[in-house]
């Protein structure tokens, strides 16, 4: 591969398909308003934007090129500008092969190639045969391509495990998503944007004369009904069909994820690359006893600049130990973990209740609502409180366990020299009560990600700082009324 290739043909049109999809909200609104209109010059415009993402889906492809030469990826690519990546050996993080339905019809594979910066999102080469995938692996791999290095590949293969997601289980995952609420988010905003069209059509009075009682509240009702239900359809769809045939493989340095039943993607994670492990249980799967697990690599990278990666998608809860002392033995690990004071409980439930507790009194003053809308601020109060009983932190001279949630309970395991940063901090309010919030950051696709735990005693705040640094001690009086009593709990605790 010492001269320069081009991909497929088909890149062109696989190019202006995910131009399309990142698109997608927009050209559904246009499209909605140009069934409505009789214009012919409205039509034209959108023929012609289609037509334009399939030109410069050709250019893109015409303009092009690659060649993989003594440990070095060249690339050149840009229509108006031109574009020189060179990507080497050593820089090289992860390379991941996968295959969306356009590249599977024609017996192809896209491949990324990703370092730790945002350049791995240019490095991506959308069809080529499966060979030059390889070929392209084992000339950018830190191991070579040579002889010894396949032995050993073949050798790693006989010994790797593979464990993979029952349907029953993937079923569940689908069914309590979390892509649910983003789903809805995305149907609230397309509805906002093509509301007034339908109002000038006379669809709400069609629909309005359809349903048996003609009441404001009814009609309210109907519609959030139908928008929660085309939200959890999307979200069970989405999730069935992107973590379907779900595999994981452990080999001796590596963990290699598929999952997916239109697009297939093979992700590829070096040991020494995780930079955090954590598990989140969503507010539908914890009562059920079920969580997910995720991991932070620094050399991984999706198009939102994300590091993370799921590693088992559903699991029942007590099972996670049993999987991390196969997949990752050494974040298998349990720590005595310190909570916040009991005198913090008051600003965990203030923060979560007050803002929402306002909004409902003043919506309920200047509008006829019923009085079931107070339960609004009563489940932010269960919030806080849920908030507060699930904040911990703990430490040791090799590893961080933070325990917070949001609207899902997570669970970090840290280690040490995978920190990018530590912090502690405390607003003037805090220093009052004499608290602290804690904080690290670690590695994570472009930006990083950090995990966090708030209205900690600040001798103990005091004491993480220290841990981290033994040249910075930090020393302050604490009143002998605090920190007296430390309320722990063992982490993580399933």
């Amino acid at each position: 591969m010492y001269d320069f290739q081009r991909q497929h043909p088909i890149a062109a049109v696989s190019r202006a398909v995910t131009m399309i999809r990142a698109n997608l909200i927009t050209i559904l609104i246009f499209l909605f308003i140009g069934a409505q209109s009789e214009s012919f010059s409205f039509l034209i415009m959108i023929g012609g934007g289609f037509a334009l993402l399939m030109v410069s889906g050709v250019l893109d492809w015409w303009r092009f090129l690659f060649k993989v030469e003594e440990g070095e990826m060249h690339i050149k690519r840009g229509i108006f500008v031109r574009q020189d990546i060179y990507l080497t050996k050593d820089r090289v993080q992860v390379i991941d092969i996968s295959s969306g339905v356009i590249q599977r019809m024609f017996g192809l594979v896209k491949i990324d190639i990703q370092t730790a910066g945002a350049t791995s999102r240019a490095a991506m080469i959308e069809a080529v045969p499966l060979e030059t995938a390889t070929i392209i692996k084992q000339k950018l791999s830190k191991n070579g391509g040579d002889e010894d290095n396949e032995s050993d590949e073949v050798s790693s293969q006989t010994q790797s495990h593979v464990y993979g997601l029952p349907n029953k289980d993937l079923l569940v995952a689908a069914s309590t998503s979390g892509r649910f609420g983003i789903a809805l988010s995305v149907l609230g905003t397309l509805f906002s944007q093509v509301e007034p069209a339908i109002r000038e059509s006379n669809m709400f009075e069609y629909i309005f004369s359809l349903l048996p009682a003609q009441t404001d509240t009814f009609l309210i009702a109907s519609i959030i009904i139908v928008f929660i239900i085309i939200a959890w359809l999307i979200s069970f769809f989405s999730t069935l069909f992107m973590y379907g045939d779900f595999s994981l493989e452990i080999k001796k340095d590596e963990l290699i994820i598929s999952r997916g039943i239109f697009e297939k993607k093979r992700i590829t994670v070096p040991y020494k690359r995780i930079q955090a492990l954590y598990v989140t249980e969503g507010i539908l799967r914890q009562p059920m006893g079920f969580c997910s697990v995720h991991i932070h690599s620094a050399g991984y990278g999706d198009e939102q600049g994300s590091g993370s990666i799921v590693l088992f998608p559903l699991i029942r809860r007590d099972k996670v130990e049993a999987l991390l002392e196969k997949v990752v033995p050494h974040y298998n690990i349990k720590l005595e973990g310190i909570k916040p004071p009991a005198r913090a409980i008051r600003r965990y439930i203030f923060r979560s209740a007050a803002l929402l507790t306002l909004i409902t009194g003043i919506l309920y003053l200047l509008l006829p609502l019923l009085a079931w809308i107070w339960l609004l601020p009563l489940l932010s109060v269960l919030w806080g409180w849920l908030k507060y009983r699930d904040a911990a932190i703990g430490w040791d001279e090799h590893n961080v366990i933070i325990s917070d949630r949001t609207l899902s309970k997570t669970i970090a395991i840290v280690k040490k020299d995978r920190i990018q940063d530590s912090s502690v901090s405390a607003s003037w309010i805090q220093r009052f009560r004499h608290l602290s919030n804690a904080e690290i950051h670690v590695a994570s696709g472009d930006h990083g990600s950090s995990f966090s735990v708030i209205d900690i005693e600040e001798s103990d705040a005091e004491s993480y700082l220290n841990a981290f640094n033994s040249n910075m001690l930090v020393e302050r009086n604490v009143p002998a009324a605090y920190g007296k009593k430390r309320d722990s709990v063992m982490l993580p605790d399933w």
